[in-house]
């Protein structure tokens, strides 16, 4: 059960990208095996493919996989590269402050709009962004905390154990 709430987000993620690729393969087959077209799969793929890069974005957070550019902090005193990642880490945070507050615009903003064809509010796609916002604050808080708590001498702290 542990493992299975660790890698909650990962499962979600995949559950995503599985509706993706199965809604894809058979938007293919119906307009191309069938001559038939099926909107409401196209409105589907399009809600799963938000979700699988916000939420991709939150699991890429959690592993600490994005993108780093650290050329210029090998290069400083242990000290100073501290202070380097601490700065860093706090303007993530501010900027995943603004995705949140932004995207509960977009979802509050959004509500009275519907789909096309399922008739879903437009608000559920947009929840993607102030949620996934959320997971990533909630993991740079908790890898920043375990690095401040090492003192910002472990490679442990800076991964971020789920």
């Amino acid at each position: 059960m542990k493992k299975i709430l660790a890698n909650f987000w990962e499962t979600i993620l995949a559950a995503c990208v599985v509706v993706l690729c199965a809604g894809v393969f058979m938007q293919v087959l119906l307009r191309y095996a069938i001559k038939v077209s099926f909107p409401a799969i196209e409105e589907i793929v399009g809600i799963s493919f938000i979700y699988t890069i916000f939420l991709g974005a939150a699991v890429g957070m959690k592993r600490m996989e994005h993108l780093n550019i650290d050329f210029l902090l090998k290069r400083v005193p242990p000290g100073v590269q501290k202070a380097f990642r601490l700065v860093g880490a706090a303007g993530t945070a501010l900027f995943l402050f603004f995705v949140v507050r932004e995207g509960f615009g977009f979802v509050r903003d959004s509500y009275t709009q519907t789909t096309t064809y399922l008739n879903l509010p437009m608000s559920y796609s947009y929840a993607a962004i102030p949620g996934s916002g959320l997971i990533m604050l909630y993991y740079l808080a908790k890898r920043t905390g375990a690095f401040i708590r090492s003192g910002g001498a472990s490679d442990a702290a800076e991964k971020g154990h789920s």
